[in-house]
């Protein structure tokens, strides 16, 4: 265990150098000068005072040495744009992007499980073709398109969602920890509650075809292991009922390669999250990041690119972690 613990900060240790040292390059690569463009009537003196005070006039190496020490300090500096702290505006913009994943990831699992299910034991020919639907969709067409698909006929042809937003502002935002939909809960807001769940469905449901077309995947794949069926057998011999069997003991076994898969795939549902944000105008750290990629907002995409990829590379080895320990076989060797 010790050593696995090891491997793995060594590896962290390697992701976060190699991870910032790309992007502190590519942005000092970008041609043009940020504090330039920030200013409407850019005046040479001005802006030399400013790259100073910012510290962008002092050597590479040693703006990449605050760069990279800084970042476990949160010291983030201001937004060129707004002149806010980065590391605020990023509370404020995570937990929507965060309420937006966890929801989507959740519903995914749930339909890749039960569209697994359905065509491998239904005898229905439109339900045994159900998996090859959601592959299609989840894997092959472009996240982008689908949300415009989405948006096109959950929202202007039908009118039962709405474009884009979070919520209903004009109710008025409730105060807590920024998911929107427990503090809606926890203040006893029940409209917050719904305005939230009406505006994230179609996100959602953009988002969430991706995860699901992965566990379908994984869990068809499994469901046709011989060593599975005759395990099926046996349980059923012992008199187990079929929610005994399924829920007990065979989502138990499939749960490890299910969280293997959503966890090493967590990168691209972040990556799907950014251009869902974008589509669907989800005021989260997607939407965020690409406007401050366009602004040049040069504190904002240096610390907000490295905490994603950070956050992916966290959450792919805690997938592993949490795969070895529901896994049985695992723990006995």
């Amino acid at each position: 265990m010790l050593k696995n613990l090891s491997g793995k900060l060594l590896r962290f240790a390697f992701v976060y150098l190699v991870a910032s040292l790309v992007l502190f390059t590519a942005v000092k690569l970008v041609p043009g000068d940020p504090v330039s463009l920030r200013l409407k009537r850019p005046d040479p003196v001005r802006v030399e005072q400013i790259r100073t005070e910012l510290g962008l006039n002092d050597p590479l190496p040693q703006q990449y040495f605050h760069y990279a020490t800084n970042f476990f300090r949160l010291r983030w500096g201001n937004s060129l744009i707004s002149g806010r702290p980065v590391i605020d505006e990023m509370t404020e913009f995570f937990p929507a992007t965060l309420e937006l994943t966890l929801a989507a990831l959740f519903v995914g699992i749930f339909v890749g499980i039960a569209v697994a299910l359905a065509s491998r034991w239904s005898r229905g020919i439109v339900l045994r073709k159900l998996a090859v639907v959601l592959g299609a969709l989840g894997l092959t067409v472009p996240i982008f398109w689908l949300g415009l698909m989405f948006i096109v006929i959950g929202s202007l042809w039908l009118g039962w969602f709405p474009v884009g937003g979070r919520f209903d502002y004009s109710l008025g935002v409730p105060d807590g920890s920024g998911f929107l939909l427990l503090d809606g809960l926890r203040s006893g807001r029940a409209d917050i509650f719904l305005s939230v769940l009406h505006h994230l469905t179609l996100p959602v449901l953009c988002l969430s075809l991706y995860p699901a077309a992965l566990v379908c995947g994984v869990f068809r794949a499994r469901l046709k292991d011989p060593r599975l069926l005759a395990l099926v057998r046996a349980l059923r011999a012992k008199g187990l009922s079929p929610a005994q069997i399924w829920f007990k003991h065979i989502l138990f076994l499939l749960g490890a390669p299910i969280i293997t898969v959503v966890g090493t795939n967590f990168g691209a549902l972040l990556g799907g999250a950014v251009l869902t944000e974008t589509v669907f105008s989800w005021p989260g750290m997607g939407r965020y990041l690409v406007e401050a990629v366009l602004n040049r907002d040069l504190f904002v995409v240096e610390n907000g690119l490295l905490l994603v990829i950070l956050l992916a590379f966290l959450v792919v080895n805690l997938a592993d972690f949490l795969a070895l320990v529901i896994n049985p076989e695992a723990r006995q060797k």
